[in-house]
């Protein structure tokens, strides 16, 4: 298989299992840390990969988000945004989402300002 037909095929199968939120998710609770889920449950024998995030943080202090199961058994990702910042975070693998878990997100800070999120990445059967 050729380069340039490799390169298609693969992204051809990451436009057919794309994920996302539908839109930004606002995790507004004035002057305390919010939480928020972050898409459904993941359903039996698939797993969802997060491949991007993008935090809108528009309060006036840092805050720390954190991505982990619904559970709170296990952090899938923490990130640091400054204060009034946007923050994009990128990995080409992915962070994996078992079959059975929600996602849930969390930021840690929203004084003076909420916090916004959206996220992508795929969700296919297991192999």
């Amino acid at each position: 298989m050729s380069k340039s037909t490799r390169l298609m095929t693969d992204e051809r199968w990451l436009n057919l299992y794309h994920w996302n939120t539908p839109h930004e998710v606002p995790i507004v609770a004035a002057g305390a840390p919010g939480e928020l889920a972050l898409g459904a449950a993941v359903a039996a024998g698939v797993i969802r990969r997060i491949r991007e995030v993008t935090v809108r943080h528009a309060g006036t202090n840092n805050t720390v988000v954190t991505i982990y199961d619904a559970s709170g058994a296990n952090t899938i990702l923490t990130i640091d945004v400054p204060a009034q910042t946007t923050r994009v975070w990128f990995s080409q693998d992915g962070r994996a989402v078992p079959a059975g878990s929600q996602p849930v997100i969390q930021t840690s800070d929203v004084t003076g300002g909420s916090t916004y999120v959206s996220a992508s990445g795929v969700e296919a059967a297991q192999s």
